[in-house]
């Protein structure tokens, strides 16, 4: 272990790196023990260098670098402190007018136009602030919004903020995502609140890179591939995965084969495992074995530029850059350290890609593959060629389940059965598309040649996504499991644990692997027992549907407007917590919205039935739940109803939540509110 450390320094400066940017993240910017622990680092560090006495610099060699470790981790505190404040959006929530300049290609959804911005500059009455911040701005569809292209410029006025979480349970955090892949916030603009007032001609890199994938793209279209083909070819070849329908997206999903679609390490080590071959014939020249290295380099980035420079690839392309970069020098670069030197630079310039799933993924998947693949493809010899084949195909996808599993388990919850067969259809299916797409390139300008091979890959896609579509009806084809951060954790220990222990024969590390699958097994009983004793009522953070979700012991049933939104929202919650499905009671056929549960009295308000009643004794409910359609009248609580809670759900206006809650401090009674809070959720253990 000490010997591959000793070979692979960047492996320790990227987890010091990664601490520090951890650290930041659980708390925070705090001055003072910052330069304190900055000026120890530095301390240390002079002390190792000021020992004289050759005993006591043996004695003391580990100074310096323990000194350099915790220096490198203060850098991580501090890029990722940077990185926070190069986000920070002093405008967030505020009615504003802002110039905006459109960078990357508009997309249509169904009643708007999506477009990535970057806001140059926040106009007022009397000065213009500067900005250099970046946001995704929804436009209203209609014939000018949908005319709309890379370079505009804009005068918007609009409210610019990162979404709130919904508080829903399992519910994904769209505003935390947005913040870390660098945008500050997102808006909606109506029909009459922007208007074009020009066109960027500056020179930019990542426009040019749009509009060079846009170009390719219009190759494809041109030629006739159109429908599922296109969605497919465009997302292999060039990373644009807007054309992908939500059914190919699961069927990808379903089969483990959702790699394929997202251009990263597999595209890009395709790419420079045929310079590799197409270039060898440099190494017959003194010069050419450094040139070779260069020319791939440039090609890589090449392909990088025409898929738009898209994170996934510029992580590979940075990636195998390093590798090739050793035979610049004329060195035979370590695999491992090469890895860790680009993840190290990759961090360094962008903290928040520690927290990027695809990061997380893309070098899990290396490092096994790297490490895993020789060995178990040096389990069995195949004389075969073609069985050999087959079987290095095999150990590859073993090793990057290896890797990866525990990732997608964590944050996808499930787990493909058949990916070992998807992959012996995608990964040559792949191969030969990206040659071929790149041939139609060329031949593009070619009447009849290029429509041939346009017909050819389109062939090639329906047989592949025939093929997944075969795969993920089967049997068992997917398994859905959930495990909590401490699992994720204990998984990477018990593989690694368990990959020493068998290579090393060490018993140490066989009981570290027992061990952690002990506590991996106590966690997951636990996780049960709470589940099997969890019960309550949550309402649901939802604009489109009420949902009132009752889980107990022995029943569960939700209380809706809407079934197959209630169970979008509630089904990761229930699969989470083993929890049997629903029956579904519409809010329609219950008797004007009330029900009882656990000895306390619900009412769910959806049309304002007392509006011309009158009554002699109040009803006396527990909780009272409201939508937009009941107006905030005190009459209704003093005469009607008598709540010991009211709950306000997502769609009731601010003007009507103060109103609400002037109420309930008059009357005495306790206020939620769903819009400011995110659902409101009340679980019992027993």
């Amino acid at each position: 272990m000490r010997d591959f450390l000793s070979r692979t320094p960047f492996l320790v400066l990227c987890a010091a790196l990664s601490i520090g940017i951890v650290l930041y993240n659980l708390t925070g910017f705090q001055f003072w023990p910052f330069c304190l622990l900055s000026v120890c680092a530095i301390g240390i560090i002079i002390v190792s260098f000021s020992l004289r006495c050759l005993d006591t610099i043996y004695r003391f060699r580990w100074l310096f670098g323990f000194g350099f470790l915790l220096l490198i981790i203060q850098i991580g505190f501090l890029v990722a402190h940077l990185r926070h404040q190069k986000l920070d959006f002093p405008f967030n929530g505020e009615k504003c007018v802002y110039n905006v300049e459109i960078i990357d290609t508009p997309i249509e959804k169904h009643r708007s136009v999506l477009c990535r911005t970057r806001l140059l500059c926040r106009s007022d009455s009397s000065q213009l602030t500067d900005l250099s911040s970046q946001a995704v701005i929804y436009f209203a569809k209609d014939t000018l919004s949908e005319r709309l292209k890379s370079g505009d410029l804009l005068l918007i006025s609009a409210v610019v903020s990162l979404p709130k979480p919904t508080g829903n349970p399992e519910a994904f955090d769209y505003g935390k995502y947005l913040h870390r892949q660098g945008f500050v916030g997102t808006a909606y603009v109506a029909r009459n609140q922007w208007h074009k007032i020009g066109h960027s001609n500056k020179f930019d890199l990542l426009t040019l890179a749009g509009q060079c994938r846009m170009y390719l793209l219009d190759i494809y279209k041109k030629l006739g591939i159109e429908g599922d083909e296109f969605g497919m070819l465009a997302a292999l070849t060039l990373g644009y995965k807007d054309a992908l329908t939500p059914e190919l997206r699961e069927s990808f999903s379903t089969t483990g084969a959702m790699h394929v679609l997202a251009v990263s390490g597999l595209h890009v080590g395709i790419i420079f495992v045929v310079l590799e071959f197409l270039l060898s014939f440099l190494n017959r020249w003194r010069f050419g074995k450094r040139l070779k290295p260069i020319l791939i380099i440039v090609l890589l980035w090449s392909y990088a530029f025409i898929t738009g420079l898209s994170p996934s690839v510029l992580r590979s392309s940075v990636m195998f850059s390093c590798m090739a970069f050793g035979g610049v020098l004329g060195r035979k670069s370590n695999t491992y350290n090469t890895i860790f030197v680009s993840a190290f630079f990759l961090l360094f310039f962008n903290a928040d890609l520690l927290f990027d799933v695809g990061f997380q993924l893309s070098y899990s998947a290396v490092i096994a593959i790297v490490y895993f693949q020789p060995k178990i493809a040096g389990l069995l010899y195949v004389r075969n060629r073609f069985l050999r084949w087959a079987w290095d195909l095999a150990a590859v996808s073993l090793a990057a389940q290896i890797g990866t599993a525990p990732f997608a388990i964590f944050y996808f919850h499930q787990f493909p059965n058949y990916f070992l067969l998807s992959n012996f259809v995608v990964i040559p299916a792949a191969t030969l598309i990206l040659y071929s797409a790149v041939f139609l390139f060329i031949v593009s300008p070619i009447p009849y040649l290029n429509v041939a091979i346009a017909f050819l890959l389109k062939w090639i896609l329906k047989i592949m996504y025939t093929c997944i579509a075969w795969i993920e009806n089967l049997p068992y084809a997917l398994s859905v499991v959930w495990i909590d951060g401490w699992q994720l954790l204990l998984l990477y220990v018990i593989i690694v644990a368990a990959t020493v222990g068998f290579v090393r024969k060490s018993f140490t590390f066989v009981t570290i692997t027992m061990c952690a699958l002990i506590m991996f097994g106590l966690i997951n009983v636990y996780n049960h027992y709470t589940s099997l004793n969890m019960k309550g009522v949550i309402a649901y953070n939802d604009y489109k549907a009420v949902v009132v979700d009752v889980v107990g012991n022995d029943a569960h049933y939700v209380v809706t407007t809407d079934s197959v939104r209630a169970r979008l929202l509630g089904e990761d919650f229930w699969n989470k917590h083993k929890i049997p499905n629903p029956q579904f009671v519409m809010l329609d056929t219950l008797q004007n919205g009330a029900f009882k549960v656990f000895g306390e009295k619900y009412l769910v308000l959806t049309q304002n039935y007392f509006r011309y009643k009158t009554t002699k004794t109040p009803l006396d409910v527990d909780y009272l739940i409201v939508n937009k359609a009941i107006y905030p009248n005190e009459r209704l609580v003093s005469d009607f109803i008598l709540p010991q809670k009211l709950i306000t759900l997502a769609d009731v206006s601010e003007y009507s939540n103060d109103k609400y809650q002037q109420i309930a401090d008059k009357f005495g009674f306790s206020f939620f509110s769903v819009k400011r809070f995110g659902a409101w959720i009340e679980m019992k253990q027993e």
